[in-house]
């Protein structure tokens, strides 16, 4: 798995390839939108998915808690796909093999039916120093693609000063690369700017979001890191 260090909100951010992120100064591992069970509520609906995507997201989660023992395991958000099915209920197994890893949910919109499991710990925002961490960032709009201010957030998230730097999910950004002739194709991506980190959607079967703002991306292509505009 690559890696790449960067700052942000005053706090060493080290960016993985697998779409998590790491605090070093804390040992806290962050995900977000791992929607798991995504692929079996698709298929009780009569809608047909790709072979494997549940065992795929297991096998990243296993080797980011591997690669990050004893750490706090920080979710933004959407650990799960809505109503609780067999394979949501196949993370209960894999936490249980984590006892010295601590699990925290903050919840999400998708997490509306959360099992009472001893293993997570679920609240509604976290924070670390000068970092808030929520699942979705205050005033972003997916159809009309808000800019991301200060003062939009404000608006919502009256607490928000110059000196606390949000760290979010739910948004699942990407960016949009151009090829040869007409051919595009969209990477999922990290984004921030100078008080707003949004980190890509983990999970194997979730999409992503041209976020169409300005900051810094750093897009995830083949298991490497490429930064892509300032």
């Amino acid at each position: 798995m690559q890696t790449t260090e960067v700052r942000f909100g005053g706090s060493q951010l080290r960016l993985n390839s697998d779409g998590s992120a790491f605090l070093p100064e804390h040992n806290t591992l962050l995900i977000a939108d791992v929607h798991l069970g995504k692929s079996g509520v698709f298929r009780k609906a009569g809608i047909p998915t790709p072979q494997g995507l549940h065992e795929k997201n297991l096998k990243q989660l296993i080797n980011a808690f591997d690669t990050h023992p004893e750490s706090t395991v920080l979710f933004l958000g959407d650990v799960f796909h809505g109503l609780q099915n067999k394979e949501t209920r196949s993370l209960q197994s894999l936490l249980l093999k984590y006892p010295k890893h601590t699990f925290i949910v903050v919840k999400g919109n998708h997490d509306f039916d959360l099992p009472e499991w001893e293993q997570l710990n679920v609240v509604n925002e976290w924070t670390i120093g000068k970092l808030h961490f929520l699942h979705e960032p205050p005033g972003a709009d997916f159809e009309t693609d808000t800019p991301f201010s200060r003062a939009n957030a404000q608006e919502r998230f009256p607490n928000l000063t110059e000196d606390i730097f949000l760290v979010c999910g739910h948004l699942h950004p990407g960016v949009a690369l151009r090829g040869r002739g007409r051919s595009r194709a969209r990477i999922k991506a990290f984004f921030w700017n100078d008080w707003l980190c949004v980190l890509p959607a983990f999970g194997t079967f979730t999409g992503q979001h041209a976020l169409k703002v300005p900051g810094t991306y750093f897009g995830i292509v083949d298991g490497e890191l490429i930064k892509l505009t300032e």
